[in-house]
């Protein structure tokens, strides 16, 4: 009786996770998914966490910091692994000021990255097309993303078309908003600002 030998299939190795947990219900988990798709890393493993329900930054970090530890247990945890909170500022930052800063400290103390929009994510998606360095409210953000995207809803998927091409454009666009804020003296998180969600499009983008 002849036996067939069976080669073991190699076992693919997770050299870097990469956990995100979004305060949108839509449009933050569908973009960074989307990232995830197009990559498509046998590597990398990016995990997008939805809300819940808990839309409040303190409860988007407790949940994060929640998923994380059941991830340190169930496979481990490096230096190379990494966690972000992505939130939006203004409607947070008036609601409670302290409940806002009790959520930044938290997240400082547990290592967590914070990519904070102000107002709100779309403004990330306008700087894809054009810069704005102005205050400015989520209603009139979308009337001006609706020059570029017609009919734009929270529920479409913008990547890879149209913002796979142009992201770069956006990161710069990013950063000169940064810069604006660090010459004026303003606060870390002012309207408008796309706060460190560059570095986390970018060490996603760069694993590739």
């Amino acid at each position: 009786m002849s036996r067939k030998l069976e080669r073991n299939q190699p076992s693919r190795k997770i050299t870097q996770k990469i956990l995100i947990a979004c305060e949108g219900s839509k449009t933050e988990p569908i973009y960074f998914n989307s990232i995830r798709n197009e990559l498509r890393s046998p590597t990398l493993e990016i995990i997008v966490l939805r809300n819940k329900g808990k839309t409040d930054p303190g409860n988007i970090i407790e949940i994060l910091i929640e998923k994380r530890q059941q991830i340190k247990y169930e496979k481990g945890w490096t230096k190379n692994d990494a966690a972000w909170a992505v939130f939006d500022g203004d409607e947070h930052i008036n609601k409670s000021l302290t409940s806002w800063q009790n959520a930044i400290n938290r997240a400082n103390s547990q290592k967590i990255n914070l990519a904070i929009t102000n107002p709100c994510f779309e403004l990330w998606y306008l700087i894809h097309f054009q810069e704005h360095l102005a205050e400015i409210n989520c209603d009139k953000l979308v009337k001006l993303l609706n020059k570029h995207i017609p009919d734009y809803d929270k529920s479409m998927c913008l990547y890879p078309k149209p913002l796979k091409l142009i992201t770069e454009i956006a990161i710069q666009s990013a950063e000169k908003i940064a810069k604006q804020i660090e010459r004026d003296e303003l606060y870390e998180y002012s309207n408008p600002c796309c706060s460190d969600l560059p570095k986390l499009i970018s060490s996603l983008l760069d694993l590739k």
